[in-house]
């Protein structure tokens, strides 16, 4: 369970699974610390400010630029989505 985000708390939020998460979770420590921000490792992607993701698992096809569930939070989140390529 996450902590309760007070006023003028900065967070980034990074999606992760078994798949291959380890760089998205990266960058976000990285934007954290540039911006004075903590990093909250979900798998939901609901209650956030910026959502990291990595761009596909690793059952994707060579050359497919986003797996379903990056596509996915790029279709339905109401906030910021960052995909990185791993």
């Amino acid at each position: 369970m996450a902590a309760v985000q007070q006023p003028g708390d900065r967070r980034v939020v990074v999606g992760v699974d078994r798949s291959s998460s380890r760089e998205a979770l990266r960058w976000a420590g990285r934007q954290a610390a540039l911006t004075g921000s903590v990093v909250d490792a979900v798998i939901p992607w609901y209650d956030a400010d910026l959502l990291v993701v990595g761009s596909r698992g690793r059952g994707g096809f060579p050359g497919m630029p986003l797996g379903p569930v990056s596509r996915h939070f790029i279709r339905h989140s109401p906030r910021p989505v960052v995909i990185i390529r791993g």
